[in-house]
């Protein structure tokens, strides 16, 4: 029996750094009836030039386009372009298994399966900051359910019939696949496969973590508005994790007003102490070394404050665009 035609998506921005070892994993699939369709966005870090040498070697099997704009606007725009039976995405931070897309396409076995995901992993020759941050999301993809509600574009694959109907919101410029999947979920089941598995390249430094949680903390709050029900969280953002959120900012709130009067001190404290009791939680889980233990409390602090830093930035940002 033939194989399904499949259309490999990958967005990149300034990613020279692993778009070689991304394009090689995706070069050597098993598979054979697919092409892999990349969109830069302008990227100025060499980035483009090394996909042109790719192009030029492989002018049957990769399609290159420059576009301006998200990562919305660009799977917009491909979803549109394309007429194979299937759509898989991955990212340009991320390495594929040999056999990835076949994994994920054997799991559409009836016609209500309307997408398939599989498992993020870590690569071996990472920092040990990587490491931590890959582990702990390891450590969440291992809970996953058969079905779910949504998957990372990192590591997904969905019948192009229906990818043309659910259009991504160009507003976001991260959390729009979270909002894209729970929309995709309402026209089908999402089937997770852990043989489909991804290696991720994480965010190396605290800082470029820091950045980078910031952002979906910013975005989330306008994908929230969209999906109120969500709000407690799901088997990726799980609810221990979104209530680190408002603990943080009671903590704030009663930190500065034991400046009026000290006995606030005490209920901040509690706050404080609630967060830690979820760090504690999160790390007995994990079973870190006694070595990663102060990456772990490192990563999460990070986390916890970027997501407020930037939802405070988002509540702002939905605020000027509403009432525009």
């Amino acid at each position: 029996m033939s194989e399904p035609s499949v259309t490999v998506f990958l967005t990149v921005k300034n990613s020279k750094d692993t778009i070689e070892k991304c394009l090689d994993s995706l070069l050597n699939l098993d598979y054979q009836n697919y092409k892999i369709y990349v969109t830069d966005a302008f990227s100025t870090d060499g980035t483009f030039e090394i996909l042109k040498k790719y192009k030029e070697k492989n002018k049957s099997k990769i399609i290159l386009e420059q576009i301006e704009g998200n990562m919305a606007k660009a799977y917009n725009h491909m979803t549109e372009k394309v007429d194979t039976e299937f759509i898989a995405y991955t990212d340009a931070d991320c390495v594929v298994e040999r056999n990835w897309l076949k994994e994920l396409i054997s799991g559409f076995t009836s016609k209500d399966i309307v997408a398939v995901a599989g498992f993020c992993g870590t690569p071996k020759n990472v920092t040990s900051f990587q490491k931590v941050i890959g582990k702990e999301l390891e450590n969440r993809f291992r809970k996953f359910p058969k079905f779910i509600s949504r998957a990372p574009t990192m590591n997904l694959a969905v019948r192009t019939e229906i990818a043309k109907k659910v259009k991504y919101d160009e507003r976001l410029d991260v959390t729009q696949e979270t909002d894209w999947g729970y929309r995709l979920s309402k026209l089908g089941k999402i089937l997770y496969n852990p043989k489909a598995i991804v290696y991720h390249y994480h965010r190396s430094t605290p800082k470029s973590f820091f950045k980078q949680q910031k952002k979906y903390g910013k975005f989330a709050v306008l994908m929230y508005t969209k999906h109120k029900d969500k709000i407690l969280g799901d088997h990726i953002s799980t609810t221990r994790m979104g209530m680190q959120i408002p603990l943080f900012f009671l903590f704030l709130l009663f930190g500065l007003l034991s400046l009026v009067n000290f006995i606030f001190f005490y209920v901040s404290l509690i706050f404080l102490l609630s967060i830690v009791f979820i760090y504690l939680l999160d790390l007995a889980e994990l079973k870190p070394s006694i070595r990663e233990i102060p990456l772990y409390l490192l990563m999460f602090c990070i986390r916890t404050v970027a997501w407020s830093v930037g939802i405070i930035q988002g509540i702002f940002l939905y605020l000027r665009t509403r009432f525009r």
